[in-house]
């Protein structure tokens, strides 16, 4: 539930909390819906609003909230190879499915032995490191096969508000390991959020190219 005395940051942070929905609104609307890959973006907002609505609105103990963390990273992260993979280089593809599955495999061994209540902070660092990484290889074939109509390209956007996103993220957690427990970095993810679904926003409206698909 909601607690009383929040400060404006946790106002704010809480209002950010449905801002995937908007993406996937307008998405779901589209007559296109279905017809490329970006189904794959609408299914990433989707969980990320699942992950993250129970943290602001303090609906879960930190151990229940540990369990929902820990299953919708791992999706999300696959979500964001699929959607990236089909503009990257042959070798690059199948070094990246290779060093997924290994990933996944050793997470999903870790988390069964240890419990998926534990707190993977740093196995989350790792996730977001993985994601920033495979963007920054995907943006040089993407610029490359648009030019000058880059902008026009959805995947573009998605890039580029996942990129910000993240790179806050890793930003404040080598800053502060305890990163969002206090107002200050509140306010810091609240900006990047607010950027990065404004940024998926664009990627879905009308007259966007379509992400290209294997």
């Amino acid at each position: 539930m909601l607690k009383p005395g929040n400060s404006f940051a946790d106002y704010l942070f809480m209002a950010i909390t449905f801002l995937p929905l908007l993406p996937a609104g307008l998405l779901l609307f589209q007559k296109s819906f279905g017809k490329d890959p970006l189904h794959l973006m609408l299914i990433i907002c989707l969980v990320d609003f699942i992950r993250d609505l129970p943290v602001h609105f303090h609906m879960l103990n930190e151990d229940n909230q540990s369990i929902i963390t820990n299953v919708c990273y791992p999706i999300e992260l696959t979500l964001l190879a699929l959607l990236f993979r089909p503009i990257l280089v042959k070798s690059l593809r199948d070094n990246l499915t290779i060093i997924l599955v290994a990933f996944l495999s050793s997470l999903l061994t870790w988390l069964t032995i240890k419990g998926w209540e534990n707190n993977g902070l740093y196995l989350q660092v790792i996730q977001n490191a993985m994601v920033i990484g495979m963007i920054l290889l995907s943006l040089p074939p993407l610029v490359r096969s648009k030019g000058l109509d880059i902008f026009r390209s959805s995947l573009f956007w998605i890039a580029g508000g996942t990129l910000f996103h993240l790179l806050i993220i890793l930003l404040l957690d080598l800053i502060n390991p305890c990163c969002g427990s206090n107002a200050e970095d509140k306010i810091f993810l609240s900006i990047a959020a607010l950027i990065r679904y404004s940024l998926y926003t664009l990627a879905v409206l009308p007259g966007r190219d379509s992400i290209p698909a294997e």
